[in-house]
């Protein structure tokens, strides 16, 4: 009995045209219609998956967090983790990930590091993703809520972001440097970001207004016998 070929993804198809371009040229297309001449795909099939060469763009570097993440969270062990640790094996997974792309990552970043528009549809894009690995419960995430944002998320994306940048600069033996780095910047990330303290200052901050017009009072009338 035949089975039928698993057909690709028609999304991936382009991000592999994507790379394929960068990697044959050496820098990104400018415009949308050099990538198409590169390839047999019409402008309105490209339409039909991305609305522009930047969505594309900001697709691909979300693709290896995606992965990661995936990877992570089918490891059952991955669960017992701390949070710290989570974050550690993450790292470590997205560098092997862009390890197989390096030339064409460093390629990539070398020419849209410095596009604002790009850092910041990345970002909106990657925040939007629901990363098992970087789900941030808690009280400093609900003050953000009504703008949609998570603190902690945000801040955890912008260090993988720093490591993938610091890996692909490092030329130490084996790539030394970046795992001293990951180590090491992981490390001061989760003191920087832990919020037991401030919890624990807004719950006395609110149970001291809750109490103000008794115990907390300031003022208090003297009685003169």
């Amino acid at each position: 009995m035949s089975r039928k070929k698993k057909e690709k993804d028609p999304r991936i198809e382009l991000i592999d045209l994507y790379k394929n371009y960068v990697n044959k040229y050496g820098e990104p297309p400018h415009v949308l219609k050099n990538l198409l001449h590169h390839s047999e795909i019409t402008f309105n099939e490209f339409k039909s998956h991305y609305s522009s060469l930047l969505e594309l763009e900001c697709a691909i570097v979300t693709w290896y967090f995606k992965r990661a993440d995936n990877l992570i969270s089918a490891d059952k062990e991955a669960a017992s983790l701390s949070k710290k640790d989570m974050h550690l094996a993450f790292l470590y997974v997205l560098i092997d990930q862009i390890q197989d792309d390096e030339v064409f990552m460093d390629t990539l970043l070398r020419f849209k590091r410095k596009d604002p528009e790009f850092l910041k549809q990345l970002m909106k894009t990657i925040n939007a993703q629901p990363l098992k690995v970087m789900n941030s419960e808690g009280r400093i995430s609900e003050l953000f809520e009504k703008i949609n944002i998570n603190p902690k998320k945000t801040a955890l994306i912008n260090h993988s972001f720093s490591v993938a940048y610091f890996f692909l600069k490092d030329r130490s033996n084996d790539k030394q440097d970046t795992d001293a780095f990951i180590e090491k910047s992981t490390d001061l990330l989760f003191k920087l970001t832990d919020t037991s303290t401030l919890t624990s200052l807004i719950d006395l901050g609110k149970f001291m207004f809750s109490r103000k017009s008794t115990a907390f009072r300031w003022e208090r009338k003297i009685k003169i016998k």
